[in-house]
Formats: C-alpha cells, structure tokens, sequence
C-alpha cells in the first residue's frame, strides 16, 4: 500500500503544475483574492500576438519570457463575449473601453449607434446591424462587433490563473478543441493543453496569429479532483468579470 501511494505522489509531482502538486497553493489562490484584494482585474494577460508571430510573450519576475508553447491546465471559459467600438482599430479602437459590450452573445449594453448623442440602453445582438457579417468597416465579410471568448489558465508553476483573450479568427480552434475534448471523454480541467500559435493570412492578405490547442496528457484522478475544486472556487470570484473594466476603469 505505501509503494502505491508513493508512486501516486510521484506522478502527481511529476506534473509542474503547483495548483495540484502544492497543497497550500488552492488556499494561497483563495486568499489573493478573499484576504489580499487582489481582483480578476490583475490577472496576468497573454495575448494572441498580431502579424502572424508564433511565439507568447509572458511577463513573470524575471521579466519577460518568450515561448514557443505554453503548457497550461485550464480551469474556466467564457464564451459568447463581444464588443463593439464606434472607432474602427484603424482609427484606434481597441485602445480603449467598446462602447457596447455582451457577456452572453444575446443581449449588448451600451451604445451601438455613431451618434455620439445616442443613449445607452439594451440591445439585442441578434438585431444589431454591427453583428452581421458584412458590417466590417475595415473591409472584408466580417462583422464589425468583435466576438471573442475568455481563457483562464495555470501555467506551469503558477498559484494564479492567466487570462487569454481568444479572438475571432481563433474561436473555431478552440471550439474545435473542445468538442474533441467532450468526444474523447475528458475535461478541459482534467487534462494538460499545449498552446501553441500558427501563422494564417486571411482573403485580404493580412498576416495574422491563431491559436493552435492540442491535448497533452491527463491528470491523475486526484490531482484532476483538486482541478475540480479550484474551479468551483475560482469561478465563484470571476461571476461578473467585465474583459474590459480595467482598461475602463484607469
């Protein structure tokens, strides 16, 4: 019985993930956030790269670190995101708050109109000329409003999830990734996901970076348990989590 036990610990330390190998790591997460303050809002961002680079940059305490891929244990998604600036990214939106955001893909808040007098109110995405396809005022067959999903992650090491803000051109990978997942029987926080970037270029001839997933191994049944727990706990705190209230905020 001991020689079972010490070789179930040596597999899960063997994983490098500190949320699951570390027992105080759950309780230090829980008291970042309960204790110290600290909100959703300073998560460590990573994002998908422009003009097509296949590498993260990642901030940490020694400064920031290039990788080719990042191996990460998921703990929580957050579909059906959009959002919607009156100034196209050519004329610099992106820089700042949208003027009308939606945290279900159904129902917008804000405003939707290019009259700078229009009121803020509800909308129904559904109705929104800026969420067709064709709507795109840089051009193209996309839709002006932006979807996007919300990735939060441990990475290797870490006690703190990141946050990936997963952008159109990469939904359809993470979708894809995700019902493979489902097919195969397993889940996103029982399993170690290697991410990577490709480089794609779209009818235009713009280069851009999408989001390339793929399974690396399982969790042990405990350590994919303790995945289980920290996501309850965590997703608890991230309830009402706007993407874009720190930039809205400063």
């Amino acid at each position: 019985m001991a020689h079972k036990e010490e070789k179930a610990l040596a597999k899960r330390e063997a994983t490098g993930f500190a949320i699951v190998d570390i027992p105080e790591a759950k309780g230090a997460m829980i008291a970042a956030f309960d204790q110290l303050g600290i909100s959703d809002r300073l998560l460590n961002r990573i994002k998908v790269p422009a003009g097509g680079m296949t590498a993260w940059e990642v901030e940490s305490l020694e400064g920031t670190e290039v990788h080719q891929s990042l191996d990460v244990i998921i703990v929580a998604m957050k579909g059906r995101q959009k959002a919607w600036w009156p100034s196209t990214m050519e004329e610099g939106g992106g820089g700042s708050p949208p003027s009308c955001v939606s945290t279900d893909g159904r129902r917008g808040f804000g405003t939707n109109s290019l009259d700078a007098d229009a009121a803020q109110g509800k909308h129904l995405c559904a109705e929104c000329a800026w969420d067709k396809f064709g709507s795109s005022r840089s051009g193209g067959n996309g839709k002006d409003c932006k979807d996007f999903a919300l990735l939060f992650f441990f990475r290797e090491g870490s006690r703190i999830p990141s946050l990936l803000q997963v952008p159109a051109t990469s939904l359809k990978g993470l979708q894809n990734y995700v019902i493979r997942l489902i097919d195969g029987g397993k889940q996103f926080s029982g399993c170690v996901t290697r991410l990577g970037l490709k480089k794609a270029q779209s009818q235009g001839g713009i280069t851009y970076s999408t989001l390339d997933l793929s399974w690396v191994s399982d969790l042990d049944s405990e350590a994919a348990a303790t995945m289980q727990s920290v996501g309850k706990e965590f997703l608890a705190r991230i309830d009402e989590y706007d993407a874009f209230a720190e930039t809205a905020d400063a």
